[in-house]
């Protein structure tokens, strides 16, 4: 390719700066396009992974090609998941016959031990993006205009803030719940998760990342901090295994104010698909790697795959355990360690 891939990424990063802004755009950062700059041998999988990326990044032509910056960040949440599995000494290739005619299969899947395992990622658009990718662009416009129309007089100057987020503004967190669940019913296909024993892993980097880390792994953890002390519902257990009608409690404004947040209305991802091995949840970060925080689904559902699990259930944890940031299980056995927010020195993983 005759440009480097971090140069094609400026390229795109500059057609939209001070003109408009673009979620998919922003949620990417420099590093894995200067980590492929470096690799100056890519093995098959990384290879075709790269010059897909590539593609998609030269395809974007004008501020306004919403569509191509979203195929763009799907082709690099493609290569954030295989870095991030691979720092974790976890290596990752392309599942044979994927993309075929007709074929629905898992993305990529893990030679471990005695057999292997299937990852199927999905990275999770904006809510409402027909609309709101144009809206937002726009808003964007409209402040850099009135702040260049302001420079113009003395004094120093300021835009208004812009709010950013792949959620509608002000949603609350049971419905937020909710409606990341029915993205995620979605996007599943069967066919795409019961090929083999497969972990689904969601990349929740366009939707900006739930918080509390590991503690999001919890039916429910103690946050201990300002801005109050209070119960609060993990989010993340939520969508993997909520049932309709749970009580959902929020991080209240301060202490003494309710941390009643609603009621769930959707059951979680793995009540509705048994036949995963697990959810793991892909959380970007601007300076390092993403963080990987698993749902293990020990005793699921293997009588619709297609491809026997040749693997003990305890090489599965073994594997979940070694690239995961987090780990929980569906009995709420492995949580312990993240029980309380901030998590103190004492609780981390024994």
């Amino acid at each position: 390719m005759p440009q480097k891939f971090s140069d094609e990424f400026s390229r795109v990063k500059s057609l939209v700066a001070g003109l408009t802004v673009s979620v998919p755009i922003v949620a990417m950062v420099i590093q894995p396009f200067a980590r492929l700059d470096a690799e100056t041998d890519l093995n098959a999988t990384l290879a075709a992974l790269a010059k897909e990326l590539f593609a998609k990044l030269k395809a974007i032509r004008r501020p306004e090609d919403y569509a191509q910056m979203a195929q763009a960040y799907e082709a690099y949440s493609e290569v954030l998941l295989y870095f991030a599995m691979r720092d974790r000494g976890v290596l990752i290739e392309r599942t044979p016959g994927t993309g075929g005619h007709g074929q629905k299969r898992p993305d990529f899947r893990h030679l471990h031990g005695a057999g292997y395992i299937y990852f199927e990622l999905k990275a999770l658009e904006i809510f409402d993006p027909l609309s709101r990718h144009k809206q937002m662009a726009e808003e964007a416009l409209e402040i850099a205009a009135e702040l260049d129309g302001r420079a113009k007089t003395p004094g120093v100057h300021f835009g208004r803030p812009q709010e950013i987020s792949g959620y509608i503004p002000r949603i609350g967190v049971a419905e937020r719940i909710d409606e990341t669940i029915e993205k995620i019913l979605n996007n599943v296909k069967h066919g795409q998760i019961e090929y083999g024993p497969t972990v689904l892993v969601i990349d929740l980097g366009r939707l900006g990342s739930m918080p509390f880390g590991p503690s999001s792994l919890l039916p429910v953890f103690f946050h201990d901090g300002p801005p109050a002390e209070s119960a609060v519902t993990g989010e993340l257990w939520q969508v993997a295994l909520g049932s309709p009608g749970e009580q959902i409690f929020s991080l209240p404004e301060f202490d003494g104010k309710s941390n009643l947040g609603g009621h769930q209305r959707r059951g979680g991802v793995l009540r509705e698909f048994p036949s995963l091995v697990g959810i793991t949840f892909l959380l970007p970060h601007w300076q390092h790697n993403p963080e990987l925080l698993t749902i293990w689904n020990p005793g699921w559902d293997q009588s619709r795959l297609a491809n026997p699990c040749e693997l003990q259930e305890h090489d599965i944890e073994e594997l979940l355990a070694k690239y995961s940031d987090g780990l929980n299980d569906r009995r709420n056995e492995l949580g312990w360690p993240y029980r309380v927010y901030p998590i103190r020195e004492e609780q981390g993983p024994q």
